[in-house]
């Protein structure tokens, strides 16, 4: 029965080849499209974690509406788990480019990106472990002096910019003197950086449209050295073997978190403190240059009252 029933299937392709083959064909396209769309976002995934891990992007963002100091920096740094940690500054801007306005994000970067390399222009090495959301270099060199800037490569928008450009701020959503040394800056190179997953949306600002354009990397001391820093960097060692938007990355990484919050109170009641005596010294200074001018008035007055009568009585004696 098996025999007869092989010999009618062989006789039925053989009669219709054509017709075999062309449906043989659409099926393994079929089974290849499919296999394609499975593997299409395991290999995304596995490309970005690459991406991700390769350029030290951060696992943790914190924020605090006091800014974090340098101690807040270092509690971090020193708990179980962390693997590193950075205090960085962020602004928002409006800037001109060759007569273009751009809404642009700056971002301070440390010294440690001088030494980092790139040898598969994918990733960015370097021996600072504190030094996170590393970009990658793709064109130039990186900012060595005052008023050097490196702008996003991978933006559109940046096609029309070139090295050696300027960058005029001309607005911030603060006082740009009260956070920035420089505020024209020379374009000497362009970058990837891991921070911004997508060039299609860079975020919102308060500023012109409320869409950030750009974003830039300035040396970290052209920011104000009393300025507070914006954000801190976090990575978690125990993150760093799992694959990103996983269960087990996001367990790794909310433990880390668990103790940032346990520690959290403390540190907002010494930035707090901190805050509050810096308002107390200023006050007390305004105060001590209050007395001090009304003293020199009330002895200004007091001479020319002096000066007033003898007046009157020179007139007096006449």
């Amino acid at each position: 029965m098996a025999s007869v029933f092989s010999k009618n299937v062989l006789r039925s392709i053989r009669g219709s080849l054509g017709r075999f083959v062309a449906i043989a064909a659409i099926v393994a396209l079929g089974c290849g499209f499919y296999a394609g769309l499975r593997m299409t976002a395991p290999d995304m995934k596995q490309a970005a974690d690459e991406f991700f891990d390769g350029s030290a992007l951060m696992d943790i963002r914190v924020v605090s509406p006091l800014g974090l100091t340098e101690d807040d920096v270092e509690a971090i740094r020193s708990l179980d788990g962390v693997s590193g940690a950075m205090g960085a500054y962020e602004t928002d801007a409006v800037a001109l480019v060759d007569e273009r306005q751009y809404v642009v994000r700056i971002h301070s970067i440390p010294p440690a990106c001088a030494d980092s390399s790139s040898p598969d222009g994918r990733s960015a090495a370097s021996d600072d472990a504190d030094y996170l959301n590393r970009p990658v270099l793709l064109e130039g060199r990186w900012p060595e002096n005052a008023g050097e800037c490196v702008m996003a490569g991978t933006v559109p928008r940046s096609e029309s910019m070139a090295i050696g450009d300027t960058v005029q701020l001309q607005e911030g959503v603060q006082d740009l003197d009260e956070v920035l040394d420089e505020t024209s800056y020379t374009i000497v190179g362009f970058v990837n950086s891991p921070y911004y997953a997508t060039s299609a949306s860079l975020g919102s600002t308060s500023l012109s449209t409320g869409v950030v354009q750009e974003y830039m990397y300035v040396p970290e001391g052209d920011f104000n050295d009393d300025l507070p820093f914006t954000e801190v960097f976090v990575t978690v060692a125990a993150a760093a073997g799992e694959e990103s938007l996983t269960a087990p990355y996001d367990d790794a990484v909310q433990r880390v978190v668990d103790e940032i919050e346990a520690i959290a109170p403390e540190c907002e009641q010494r930035r707090l403190d901190e805050v509050r005596a810096q308002a107390q010294e200023e006050l007390d200074e305004a105060k001590e240059t209050l007395e001090r001018e009304r003293a020199d008035a009330e002895a200004q007055l007091a001479d020319a009252a002096a000066q007033l009568d003898d007046a009157r009585a020179q007139l007096a004696d006449g």
